[in-house]
């Protein structure tokens, strides 16, 4: 996955090109932890930071590196680490007096984390957006900071503050957290907003509606934001955390999010979630970064010396092998001690960091990922408000699909086109399949690049309403290259419960399906369902391809991991790689490289074996597929190590002891 080397360069022409992957940054500061009731922000910001050496933190930083330090500036509790003549909520300690000339010095970029929903500061509770009995509406239950409305005088407060940190400080850019606006509020100046916009009440608003104006305050807000960064330093990079997904909030809202921003943050902190999300991230137009907290706890206990770290090294070696062979930038997220202090062992996770990534560069950048199989949603419609096909999130359904490919050997590109967050042009040279999700959103002219890739000797599988080559909605008409038609929904929910012809032995699979009949197609499975036997899976010619018809959606087939691989196997053919025993133990990642190919290879750290039952590296046997990846010789690199290569039939095989990561060039 990713995006083409071509494109992110011209993507990169403007603020964020310092960004370019593969690019380590760290993220620092202090917040007080809103769980701990027994003393207040203000008794737990007396006298923070007093042994704060700014000039050792960035050197530290410039060693390893680090091309960039993100600072708390103010977190959702309102506190700001620096004067301000905003308000009297502030550190007696000017911290970015300090930070901001030595990372000039230094020339480290200087980011400046930022809240401007969220704000608890007493002296700005009047403007807090409030519930029917006029209480404000809180981040969460759990830490209770105000959200206040950007139609209050809020909004002057905030600007003001930004106008410091740049006109002041001359940073360079500026992180906005948590970008959420409520779908009811009752305070005044959203109720007028509201009216002004609608000719209504807001009480009177419908469901509809008011997600309306919550989307549209939401990025309007961040939009105007970004707009007076710019006009006060054009050069100023933009980024909120949130990674604006078409398919779980919808294109509207977040094409509307991502329009002003210079690159993509997410907050990515186990390996699971890394493995699972940082490939998607990688895929977007503009440049994009995980973090991962390597402090034990985000927040400074009172009085505490420097936070310490209970990560291993080896779990810092598999997060940065995750994170950076996906084509991601990594932060590294650090709580400073109550004093000011950093713990000499979580930084030395950074400089590991640095030294990883220095040593593993060569193999990081100018490279593309190989794709056997590509994932095709089409082009977001920016009109709609939720992603075609449902009014839930599709997201979680398309990263399964995916993960379970990969787990199956083979290399998975998606294919989203989204405005200001991702984009593609034509289907990639080597792909194999594609597949067709239930829920998509297919152009006139995406439908005829898959038909064109299908005639010149392509794979498609369709599941479910992607049949159609349309947008998904009510079942449609199928399209003619499948050689079937379609009857619509049995059922008036779409659900039907099946199993598996011949044997019916399998599991009962659950899930919405299409009644579908052959015209020129071939049925390769039946199904046994209530009402009768129906097509299962269907294989049609066309031109010198194959289109196949599958009448289930895909999260009906996840129960059914056999039959799912022998779908696989005839409409892919053999994966790029195997790995022999524990599999699911590992990610592999290939890429290419000027002429040759790069094998990742990655475990996840939570096997356990041997007398003592805990983790232990393991000989594994990789298996390549000489018909995808052509090579002659095999190195561990960065160590320059050959590896004994063994053939047989159409796969080469190497041993390896991951420990827990190995990068090897195939050339």
């Amino acid at each position: 996955m990713g995006t083409s080397i071509a494109v992110l360069s011209l993507l990169l022409a403007g603020a964020a090109d310092y960004y370019r992957p593969p690019q380590l940054t760290l993220m620092a500061g202090f917040i007080k932890d809103p769980q701990h009731k027994g003393f207040t922000v203000a008794q737990w910001a007396e006298g923070i930071g007093q042994n704060f050496d700014a000039r050792q933190l960035v050197e530290r930083c410039r060693r390893a590196g680090v091309v960039e330090i993100i600072w708390y500036d103010k977190w959702i509790d309102g506190l700001v680490f620096r004067p301000t003549k905003t308000t009297s909520y502030h550190t007696k300690k000017n911290f970015l007096a300090e930070l901001a000339p030595e990372c000039r010095r230094a020339r480290i970029k200087l980011v400046i984390y930022f809240n401007t929903f969220f704000d608890d500061n007493p002296e700005f509770a009047q403007w807090a957006c409030t519930d029917q009995r006029g209480r404000p509406i809180p981040f969460s239950t759990f830490w209770p900071s105000n959200m206040l409305s950007m139609y209050s005088p809020y909004r002057e407060k905030v600007l003001e503050q930004i106008r410091e940190l740049f006109v002041d400080y001359d940073v360079d850019g500026i992180w906005l957290d948590v970008p959420r606006f409520p779908l009811m509020t009752y305070d005044r100046w959203s109720r007028e907003e509201f009216r002004r916009r609608y000719g209504k009440e807001y009480a009177g608003a419908s469901p509809e509606e008011r997600a309306a104006f919550a989307t549209a305050s939401r990025n309007g807000w961040n939009k105007d934001v970004a707009a007076f960064v710019r006009k006060l330093k054009p050069s100023a990079v933009v980024t909120t955390n949130h990674w604006a997904d078409p398919l779980s909030e919808g294109p509207l809202a977040a094409a509307g999010l991502a329009e002003p921003l210079d690159l993509f943050t997410a907050e990515l902190h186990t390996s699971a979630i890394q493995q699972r999300l940082a490939p998607v991230l990688a895929e977007k137009s503009k440049p994009a970064e995980a973090g991962t907290l390597i402090s034990d706890d985000w927040f400074t206990p009172l009085n505490s010396g420097p936070l310490k770290s209970s990560k291993s090294s080896n779990q810092m070696l598999q997060e940065l092998a995750n994170l950076f062979t996906s084509g991601v930038n990594m932060y590294l997220a650090v709580a400073l001690g109550h004093d000011g202090t950093v713990h000499e062992g979580t930084m030395q996770h950074v400089d590991l960091a640095g030294e990883w990534l220095r040593t593993r560069r060569p193999y990081l950048e100018h490279v593309e990922d190989v794709a056997d199989v590509g994932v095709m949603l089409g082009s977001a419609d920016e009109a709609d408000r939720n992603w075609p096909g449902g009014a839930g999130s599709y997201s979680e359904d398309v990263m399964k699909l995916e993960m379970r490919l990969r787990a199956a050997g083979y290399m998975v590109r998606g294919y989203l086109r989204c405005p200001h967050s991702s984009d593609w042009e034509r289907i990639a040279a080597g792909t194999r399949t594609l597949i067709v999700p239930d829920r998509v959103s297919l152009t006139a002219a995406d439908a005829e690049q898959v038909r064109s890739f299908v005639r010149g000797g392509g794979k498609l599988v369709s599941f479910g309403r992607g049949v159609s080559l349309g947008k998904s909605g009510a079942p449609r008409a199928a399209d003619g290259i499948f050689g079937v038609r379609s009857g619509g929904y049995l059922t008036e929910s779409g659900r039907m419960t099946f199993r598996v012809m011949p044997d019916r032995q399998g599991p009962a699979l659950d899930g919405t399906m299409l009644q579908l009949e052959p015209a020129s197609a071939r049925v390769l499975l039946w199904a046994a369902t209530h009402e009768g036997d129906m097509p299962l899976f269907t294989r049609n010619a066309a031109g010198r391809g194959a289109a196949y018809a599958i009448p289930a959606a895909e999260g009906a087939l996840w129960e059914a991991p056999a039959l799912l691989g022998s779908i696989w196997k005839e409409t892919i053919g053999e994966p790029s790689w195997k790995m022999d025993g524990a599999a699911e133990r590992y990610t592999v990642r290939l890429r290419k490289q000027a002429g040759r190919y790069l094998a990742h290879v990655i475990d996840n750290l939570s096997s356990t074996e041997g007398p003592m039952q805990r983790y232990r590296p393991a000989y594994a046997r990789l298996g390549i597929n000489t018909e995808r990846v052509k090579f002659e010789k095999a190195v561990v690199e960065p160590e320059g190590r050959p590896l004994k290569i063994s053939t047989e039939g159409g796969w080469k095989t190497l041993e390896l002891y991951p420990d827990p990561e190995l990068t090897i060039v195939l050339q």
